[in-house]
């Protein structure tokens, strides 16, 4: 095993609890507008109707506004707000970023493949602090291919000068993360958070609910 990839959101970085975050914030900067809502009925509403990210959030943001009646503030002001705002509350994983150290000192090539906006993860992951050990980053706007397109792994193997047989891809989805690079030969590691189904068992060679157990999975793995 020479590299390891990351998925970003749900794997390294704490989607829920950066967003609730945001938009506690959001609520407070916004509230004249929110007069008659409680600020956990905006906050919940947003995590519902977000389905962990994989919802567009104008759609989202639209959603919000008809339930909680909102007027005298238009979806594209929240929405820009957003796309501003978010990234400066990304919060990792306990332990995220002392794994990717570990494994960065262990000598394994590093690798992060997300899907969204260039400036928008960018910015994630500059706030998380790991750029630094990261040898590769692909973003799916910055390629064109999205997980869970085989090209866009491909391009990271290429990147890294590795084989897909020679990486191992830890992520939350099961499609996107799992049953994709698994396609192509990569060992895969399923990053539980007890929102998305298991994946099928033959595509998955480990699940973890700790990124720390990735340090004795790779352990085992060079015995």
């Amino acid at each position: 095993m020479k590299a390891i990839i990351f998925d970003l959101d749900g794997t390294l970085l704490d989607r829920e609890r950066s967003l609730k975050l945001f938009l506690d914030d959001q609520f407070e900067r916004f509230r004249e507008y929110f007069t008659h809502v409680q600020k956990n009925d905006y906050i919940n509403y947003f995590v519902e109707y977000d389905a962990h990210g994989y919802v567009k959030k104008e759609r989202v943001y639209k959603a919000l506004l008809e339930q909680l009646d909102i007027h005298y503030i238009e979806t594209e002001d929240l929405l820009k707000d957003y796309d501003t705002n978010y990234p400066k509350y990304a919060t990792e994983y306990a332990g995220a970023k002392e794994v990717v150290l570990r494994l960065h000192n262990r000598g394994y090539k590093l690798g992060i493949i997300t899907n969204g906006k260039v400036n928008h993860q960018s910015y994630i992951i500059d706030v998380l602090g790991i750029e630094e050990y990261i040898l590769e980053i692909i973003i799916s706007e910055a390629v064109g291919y999205r997980k869970p397109d085989a090209e866009i792994f491909l391009m990271m193997c290429d990147k890294l000068g590795v084989s897909p047989q020679e990486c191992m891809f830890v992520g939350d989805h099961p499609v996107n993360d799992i049953a994709a690079p698994h396609q192509l030969g990569m060992q895969t590691v399923f990053k539980d958070n007890h929102y998305f189904e298991l994946p099928e068992q033959q595509m998955m060679n480990y699940r973890i609910e700790d990124l720390s157990e990735l340090i004795n999975i790779l352990s085992e793995e060079t015995i």
